[in-house]
């Protein structure tokens, strides 16, 4: 009987001692620091009559602890029996530091060009912060407030230069794992002449193909108050993308 009380007592001893050596469960994988996506689109006809259009972006951002490290570019050109109708490229880089989940503040350099908006090079500089209204796993809404300062180039013409505010917003929603769409628009009031005034804004619906590739479709549309030369208010653009995250 003695002997089984501790053969009993011996068990229960060796099996708390396995359970207590036993590894944590996993905690859930961090999100990487780094992350980019890829776009690129591209029509070719020929025949009794010829056009080409191309099409692309690159996003790319990297973060450490409170820090995101963040730059962009895009390029489009079209033309159409050997008469080019559209050219324009852009490229910034950008720093974010978080204050909370829901707050930071930002300061970012962009350069670009677009010569049928009347522009040869436009620079900028923005300071501001960032807001997010809502922040879940199927929709996120952010606010960005901030300040604005170019130096445009104008076709032709002496160089300008103007102070901006600068109001966005950017909705993204996730119906799905495979379907997802986008929403932003920018204002920005002109302080130093306040009727060139300029808005832009996209509208883009995602359709994941696997887990690297999707289909993006987009409409952009930027507006210019007061266009330089005959430069007309408004280019209206439409693209469907393959993209590629990494």
């Amino acid at each position: 009987m003695h002997k089984l009380l501790l053969l009993v007592s011996a068990f229960s001893l060796l099996t708390s001692f396995a359970h207590g050596q036993q590894p944590p469960s996993a905690l859930p994988p961090s999100p990487p620091p780094f992350r980019g996506e890829a776009e690129a689109g591209a029509i070719l006809v020929s025949g009794a009559s010829s056009s080409e259009s191309y099409a692309g972006k690159l996003s790319m951002a990297y973060t450490q602890d409170k820090n995101i490290y963040s730059g962009a570019g895009a390029y489009i050109r079209s033309e159409a029996n050997g008469i080019e109708s559209a050219r324009n490229w852009n490229l910034g880089v950008r720093y974010d530091r978080e204050l909370s989940d829901y707050f930071s503040v930002f300061v970012g350099q962009k350069v670009e060009s677009d010569v049928y908006s009347g522009y040869t090079q436009r620079d900028s500089t923005d300071l501001g912060v960032k807001y997010y209204l809502i922040k879940s796993d199927s929709l996120n809404w952010t606010v960005e407030v901030g300040d604005r300062y170019s130096k445009t180039q104008p076709l032709p013409g002496t160089p300008q230069y103007a102070n901006y505010g600068r109001l966005y917003s950017e909705v993204n929603k996730s119906w799905d794992k495979n379907l997802s769409v986008k929403y932003w628009a920018e204002y920005l009031p002109n302080f130093t002449d306040g009727h060139a005034y300029l808005f832009n804004t996209e509208a883009s619906l995602n359709i994941m193909l696997n887990s690297i590739f999707s289909l993006k479709l987009a409409y952009l549309l930027q507006y210019q108050n007061a266009p330089a030369g005959n430069a007309d208010y408004s280019t209206n653009t439409t693209t469907m993308n393959l993209v590629a995250k990494f």
